[in-house]
C-alpha cells in the first residue's frame, strides 16, 4: 500500500482479511492531505444518519450524484460508491476506535447544491466523534492508523516509493509483483505477492504536472507537501489509462499569505475562504466587477476565476481577483484571521473610501463604486438578483436569515486584499473500474495493481464536490473496495497470505 492518507482503509481491510500489510508513506508524517483536512467523509445513506432519523435511499443520492458528476464518472463508479460507502463506514467503526456521527463544522452541513434534485440538507457528512475543537483530520487519520496497526500491519514512514515492478509472463500478459522504494537512504525492492495499492495522493506540488494537465493551473494549494504526483508517475510507466486530468478541488485564499507559504511546502490557510461569505463583504475583479455567489461552496466558487477573455487580451477575465470588506468586519475580528485588536498584515489595504482603496488595490475607482451601489441597494432589501448570493440553504449556513452573509458596504475605513484559487488536491490519475482495478487505455485489468484517492481518477464520482468530506468520503470507499477484493481473491483461491518479502 503506497500512501498513508484515506488508503489506509485499503490497508485495513486488507489486513482484516488475512493478508500481510506493509503501508509505504513518504512523508515522517501519516495521514497527507486527509491528516490535515476537516476529517469530515461524505457518505450518502450511512447508517449514521439513520440512527439520527434522517432518511436517504440509493435512488435519491444517485440523481443527485449524476448531476453532480457531470459526466466525468461512469455509472458503474457511481454505483460502487453508492453501494459499498455505507459498508465502508461500518467497517471502519468495527475495526478501528473511529466512531463517527453527523457533521456539524459547518452548522448542519447540508449539501453543496441543496436545492438540486435529491440533495439532502444533513446527514449525508459525518464526522469523528471527538472533544477535539476544530479539523477532525488527525483524528480520522489517528483512529485508522491504531487500527491497522493494532491488526498487525507494518506502517514504513520517510519510505518513498518510486516504480512498479512489472513481471513479463509474455508479450501478452504482465503483473504487477512489486514496489522499487528509498528506506533509509537505501533503494530496496519489495515484492508484493497479492498486489500493489496506489494511494499516494495527486500531484498538487508539482507546478510542471499542473501546468502540463489542468486546464486552469492553479499557484497554490492546501495538499501535502509530499503529493507531487509519484504514484500518477508510477500508473503512467506500466501503462495506465487516465482520468479526470483537467480538475482540481479548490477554493479561495488571500494571494499574499499563499506566497508567504510556498516556498516551505505549507499549503495556504482557510481565512479568506471563511470571511468572503461575511456580510459586508464582495469579491470583484481588477474592473471593480463582481463575478460569482461569493457565499456558494468553496468547489463551485473558484472555477469563477478562470473564466477566459475572448476578445483583446487573451487572459483570464476574473484575474487578479480582490476582496472587499465593509469597516464593521474588522471591528469584529474577522479579517485575515485577526482579531480587531491585532494589526493587519501589510497586504492587507486599508483606506477611508472605496475609490481610494480601490486606487490601493489596482482596481477601477469608478467601476468598484458602481458595482458597490448596486450591491448594496439589493442587499437592503435582502437579494443579490446578479448572483443569488443567501439564496441558497448552504450560503446561509442553514438558517432562514439571510443578513447572515448579505449586508451593504457602508461603514468606514474599508479593506481589502488580493485572492486566488489554491487547490485543495488534483482530481485526475489512474482509471479503475468498479472494483478499484487499474486500467489500461483499452480498456484491460492491469494485474495487481488498484489506486484509490487523488491518484485514481475518480473524483467524488467525478470533478465536484458534493458536500463536506465530498473527496475523503469516495476515497475512503474506493479503497475499501480494493482491500475488500483483495480479501475476496485471498478466500477465493486459498491463498498464503505471506508477508511481503
Amino acid at each position: 500500500m503506497i500512501g498513508s492518507g484515506t488508503g489506509l482503509v485499503a490497508a485495513l481491510a486488507a489486513r482484516v482479511a488475512g493478508a500481510e500489510v506493509v503501508v509505504l508513506e513518504k512523508r515522517k508524517i501519516v495521514g497527507g492531505t486527509t491528516g490535515h483536512s476537516g476529517g469530515v467523509a461524505w457518505i450518502p445513506n450511512n447508517n449514521i444518519m439513520k440512527a439520527e432519523g434522517l432518511a436517504d435511499d440509493p435512488e435519491r443520492a444517485r440523481t443527485y450524484l449524476t448531476k453532480l458528476a457531470g459526466g466525468q464518472a461512469t455509472p458503474e463508479l457511481i454505483e460502487a460508491f453508492l453501494a459499498a460507502g455505507p459498508e465502508m463506514a461500518d467497517f471502519v467503526e468495527a475495526h478501528s476506535p473511529l466512531r463517527w456521527r453527523v457533521s456539524t463544522i459547518l452548522g448542519n452541513n447540508a449539501d453543496y447544491h441543496p436545492e438540486w434534485p435529491g440533495a439532502m440538507t444533513r446527514g449525508r457528512s459525518i464526522e469523528p466523534v471527538t472533544d477535539r475543537q476544530g479539523l477532525y483530520g488527525p483524528e480520522l487519520i489517528g483512529g485508522l492508523q491504531k487500527g491497522f496497526e493494532d491488526a498487525g500491519g507494518e506502517l514504513w514512514t520517510e519510505t518513498p516509493a518510486r516504480r512498479l515492478i512489472v513481471k513479463h509472463h509474455d508479450e501478452n500478459r504482465r503483473e504487477i509483483v512489486g514496489v522499487e522504494a528509498i528506506r533509509d537512504g537505501k533503494p530496496i525492492r519489495i515484492r508484493a505477492r497479492h498486489g500493489v495499492h496506489l494511494a499516494s495522493g495527486g500531484f498538487e506540488w508539482d507546478f510542471e504536472l499542473k501546468q502540463h494537465f489542468l486546464r486552469a493551473p492553479t499557484l497554490y494549494t492546501l495538499g501535502a507537501g509530499g503529493n507531487t504526483g509519484d504514484g500518477l508517475r508510477m500508473a503512467m510507466a506500466v501503462g495506465a489509462d487516465l482520468r479526470n486530468m483537467n480538475e482540481v478541488y479548490a477554493h479561495t485564499v488571500y494571494k499574499a499569505e499563499a506566497e508567504a507559504l510556498r516556498p516551505n511546502n505549507m499549503g495556504a490557510t482557510l481565512n479568506a475562504e471563511i470571511e468572503k461569505r461575511v456580510a459586508g463583504s464582495i469579491i470583484v475583479n481588477d474592473r471593480g466587477e463582481r463575478f460569482h455567489d461569493e457565499a456558494a461552496d468553496y468547489d463551485s466558487t473558484w472555477r469563477s476565476f478562470y473564466t477566459w477573455e475572448n476578445w483583446g487580451d487573451l487572459r483570464y477575465r476574473n484575474l487578479p481577483a480582490f476582496a472587499i470588506f465593509d469597516g464593521s468586519i474588522r471591528k469584529k475580528g474577522k479579517l485575515a484571521g485577526a482579531s480587531a485588536s491585532d494589526p493587519l498584515p501589510d497586504w492587507f489595504m486599508e483606506a477611508p473610501t472605496l475609490r481610494e482603496l480601490a486606487t490601493r488595490l489596482g482596481i477601477d475607482p469608478d467601476g468598484l463604486e458602481a458595482t458597490v451601489a448596486r450591491f448594496n441597494e439589493n442587499a437592503r432589501k435582502g437579494v443579490d438578483p446578479d448572483f443569488t448570493r443567501g439564496k441558497s440553504h448552504y450560503d446561509r449556513y442553514g438558517s432562514d436569515d439571510v443578513s447572515i452573509t448579505l449586508g451593504p458596504i457602508v461603514e468606514g475605513p474599508f479593506y481589502g486584499a488580493e485572492v486566488a484559487a489554491a487547490d485543495l488536491g488534483t482530481c485526475g490519475g489512474a482509471r479503475v473500474n468498479a472494483k478499484a482495478q487499474v486500467l489500461d487505455p483499452f480498456g484491460e485489468i492491469i494485474p495487481g495493481l488498484s489506486a484509490s484517492g487523488n491518484c485514481a481518477g475518480i473524483g467524488s464520482p467525478g470533478a465536484s464536490y458534493g458536500g463536506g468530506g465530498g473527496t475523503i468520503g469516495p476515497a475512503m470507499t474506493f479503497a475499501f473496495i480494493a482491500g475488500r477484493e483483495l480479501g475476496a481473491k485471498l478466500e477465493a483461491t486459498g491463498a498464503d497470505a505471506g508477508k511481503p518479502a
